[in-house]
Parts: C-alpha cells; structure tokens; sequence
C-alpha cells in the first residue's frame, strides 16, 4: 500500500504531498488538484511497465504537464510497505521535451529506511529503470558491492509489486453498455471510460464459473427484479488498449454484449437500454469480482450517475475489495457529501488552491473545524456547512492561541 505519495511541478502541483489509507477521498472545489492528483499517481505506477510517454495520461505535447515557468522537469515518488513491512521509497524524476511526448527519466533511486540503503539507477532514457531485471542496465556505476547488487534487485522487486498494477476510472454508461469483440491484449481488462465491460465479464466467466455466479448473485441482491446476467453473441467493437490519450476509437466486430433478463419477464434487455446507475453498479463488482484486482485502484467520483441512495452501496463495494484483496489500495475524487459521509477525517483530504494558484492540502483529521464538530455532525454535513476554506483551518491555530494566551480587548 502507498502510505505516502508527493508529486512536484506536475501541473497546479508545485510540490504537494498526500499521505494516505487503504481507501482515501480527495475532496474540494472544482481546478482543485484533485484529478491532476490522480493522474500523476497513475504515470508514477504506469511508468514500472511502460514507456513513460505512455505512462502520463491524456493529451499533451512537450511541457504541457510541468508547472508553468517551472523548468522542465517532473518529480513523482511514493513510500510504501514492502512484502516483509518495511518502508520503502522510490522516486523517479522526468524531463519534458520543448514539444512531442519523447520523455526521459532523470534521478531515479529506490531507499529503504529500515536497510537504511539508497539506490541510485542509471538514466535509462525514455522508461523508468525497475523496467528491466538487468542489473548492469538499472544499477548506477559505482554500485559494484555483490551485496548492493541483491539489494537493488530486491527492490526492484518491491517497486513493481507494490505498483505495477493501476487501473484509472471514470465510468461513461455508453461505454459501459458496449459490446465488445474478443481482445487478447484486453483480458480482465477496462479502459478509463469502462468500455470492455462486456468481454471482462465474459473473461470472469471463462476463468471460473463459480465466481462469475457470485458476481450475480451480488448484483441480484442490489437490484432485486434482475434474474440473470447473459452474455449474448452480437455485432460489437473493438478499440486498442490503455490509450494513454484516453480516447476510445471503435471498429465493428463479432463479439459479446450483455443482456438482462428481469424477474416475470422472459425478453432479454440489452445494456443500452438499462438504466447508468444499474451499468455502474454492475462495472464495480466486476472489479470486486476479478481474479487479480488492481493494486491502485483510482477513480473520479463515483457519484455520478447514481441516486444518493445507491451510493452506500458503492462504497461497500469498494470498502469489501480492500478488505477481501487487502492488496489492493483505492483513491477516488468526489463532489459528494454522501460520498464523504461513508468515510472517517483521516481518509479524506482536502484540495484547495492558493492565492497564488498553487494546490494545497488538508487530511481532515487535521483541521479544528472538523474536530470541533465531528461529535454532533458527519463528515458530509460539516463539508456543506462550512464550505472548503474553513476545513483548511489546522489544528496548530489552536496550539498558537494557548501558547499567546488571550487578547487584549
């Protein structure tokens, strides 16, 4: 699990560190950071198995994503738990090109506190080093002790574990309600957008039947008028892969599309004709449900489309892949205060910009306007109350009016 995520000159992001929890919430007005927050943590763990031009995400060309006036340069690093519990932390920077997405890495180097141990690897071009499992490519030239050779090999080891799985999501309904064609490239696999729901559920249902029935059974007990999920050969589309632009380009294909059958009904609703909240519903127990759950499961706030009251649900469903695959980590971003009600102060924080444009952050356990009034009010209450700025008031104010004792009238 990350514990600890800081990204510097990534865009509003001049140098904002996020400590985090097993599930955590990013919360804030809109231009906030709070979606930059996201991406950058996303190219950090797209970059262990991708080019880096493909690890940072959207559309941009040369310097687009690097501070304004800020250089040229990108710093993401991330402390988390190894296998045997120790704290680990790697740090990986990146040049931009004046223009094109030709990026190269520069000042990579992975530390252990416990070993009390740094490794510096060697400028490996356009991808991060942990890429390869040569020694003599990732290992800076001085390292030539045996012992610092197993050591970088070991962390190596640690850094793709603890990141090398990442999905990103914000569900579009008419993406999610798609058939898809058969994709060996794509298997278990959704883009951002939730298109290949359809051959994902098709692929839990190859893998192990029994599974795929559990998935139902679940999405029976959300929605009790649905009888059964099918998977239904149809004309479907195909689109490549992870596109790092996160544009979805379809081609006509044979494939697979889901279909509904409803209690007392024996006609067959295909997905384009459900309702969004019933598609989303159904896109996050595939998530629950898959063999290998993403490491680092980011999401862009998953309110929307859902009735209020669906949302409870939602984050059980979420809350139940952490603690089911306790390897799996889960940062999402919302606009909700029923969203943020499900959640305790330290595992939201708060996103704000500055005077002077720069993205600020709060957790909330942090704030006196939330310890003042968690006792009578819930998280989401106290948001809609007293607005963004106030839960950025920390608790330090109060140790500096102790310490200053009381004014003088």
């Amino acid at each position: 699990m990350i514990t600890r995520f800081r990204v510097q000159n990534y865009k509003a992001l001049r140098d904002v560190t996020l400590d985090l929890t097993p599930v955590h919430v990013l919360i804030g007005p809109n231009d906030s950071g709070k979606t930059s927050l996201l991406t950058a943590m996303a190219a950090l763990c797209r970059s262990v198995n991708l080019e880096l031009s493909n690890a940072f995400l959207g559309s941009w060309d040369g310097r687009d994503l690097v501070t304004h006036n800020l250089g040229d340069k990108i710093q993401l690093s991330a402390s988390f738990k190894g296998t045997e519990d120790q704290e680990i932390e790697y740090q990986l920077g990146c040049r931009f090109p004046v223009s094109g997405r030709g990026v190269t890495s520069i000042g990579e180097s992975v530390s252990c506190k416990d070993a009390k141990e740094i490794v510096e690897f060697r400028e490996a071009g356009g991808r991060s080093a942990v890429q390869t499992t040569s020694t003599d490519q990732i290992l800076s030239p001085h390292l030539v002790n045996s012992g610092e050779v197993i050591f970088a090999q070991s962390m190596t080891s640690e850094i793709h574990s603890a990141l090398g799985r990442v999905a990103f999501h914000r569900w579009e309904p008419r993406f999610l309600s798609l058939p898809v064609a058969p994709d060996a490239k794509r298997s278990f696999q959704m883009d951002h957008n939730g298109f290949g729901l359809a051959l994902c559920l098709d692929d839990i249902l190859g893998f192990d039947r029994k599974r795929f029935g559990q998935l139902e059974e679940r999405f029976i007990s959300i929605f009790p008028l649905v009888k059964a999920i099918r998977l239904v050969q149809e004309s479907a589309y195909r689109s490549s892969a992870d596109s790092p632009s996160q544009v979805t380009l379809l081609s006509r294909a044979d494939g697979k599309g889901i279909q509904i059958e409803f209690v007392n009904s024996s006609k067959l609703v295909p997905a384009s004709q459900l309702s969004d909240g019933l598609l989303i519903v159904l896109a996050y127990l595939t998530l629950l449900y898959l063999p290998q759950p993403p490491r680092v499961l980011l999401i862009e706030e998953p309110e929307n489309g859902i009735h209020p009251a669906r949302l409870k649900e939602i984050i059980r469903i979420l809350k139940q892949l952490v603690s089911e695959q306790t390897h799996t980590q889960i940062v999402m971003t919302t606009h909700s205060p029923y969203v943020v009600h499900e959640f305790e102060p330290n595992e939201v924080t708060i996103c704000v910009r500055g005077a002077d444009g720069a993205v600020q952050t709060r957790r909330l356990s942090e704030s006196q306007t939330v310890r003042d009034q968690i006792d009578f009010f819930s998280l989401g209450e106290i948001w809609t109350q007293d607005g963004d700025e106030a839960l950025l008031r920390p608790l330090a104010e109060e140790a500096i009016a102790i310490e200053e004792g009381p004014t003088t009238p």
